[in-house]
């Protein structure tokens, strides 16, 4: 599947790419929509659930073009307790079905430009990855003691 740089920012799940802790501090992403294999997204592709239904199952660009929109594997996601910063991903996904990848994306680059905002999102995403890896450790102790 080719796309443009624009398109690798509008991820099937919803999210923006470009707004991602990965692309902004590490430069370690192209967006979800990369296929070039040497970044982040590969990995990304591996263990993600919505992206193997979406994409490789389905053949979709996102999930707003599946016919159980919004299904409960999209729900758990956006409302998961640990990831809080998925929010958002079912509203994005009716705008951009509403209004189109390409002025979607124009919109988040402008919602982006806002550093106060950049700031806060990228502290959000950092606290949401902090809370994963302490509940992993909980869940590796808890299943280590039942031994």
């Amino acid at each position: 599947m080719n796309v443009s740089d624009e398109e690798r920012l509008a991820a099937p799940c919803g999210l923006y790419c470009g707004a991602c802790i990965d692309r902004l501090l590490h430069k370690s992403c192209h967006g979800c929509g990369c296929e070039c294999g040497k970044c982040d997204s590969s990995e990304h592709h591996k263990q993600c659930d919505i992206y193997e239904c979406c994409v490789e199952k389905n053949g979709f660009k996102d999930c707003s073009e599946c016919q159980d929109f919004p299904c409960s594997m999209l729900m758990r996601f956006c409302y998961n307790p640990v990831w809080l910063h998925h929010l958002p991903v079912i509203e994005n996904l009716r705008r951009r079905k509403t209004v189109g990848i390409s002025r979607w994306v124009k919109e988040q680059k402008e919602t982006w430009k806002n550093e106060w905002y950049l700031r806060r999102w990228i502290w959000f995403q950092k606290e949401c990855e902090d809370r994963l890896k302490r509940s992993r450790k909980d869940i590796e102790t808890m299943f280590s003691n039942e031994k």
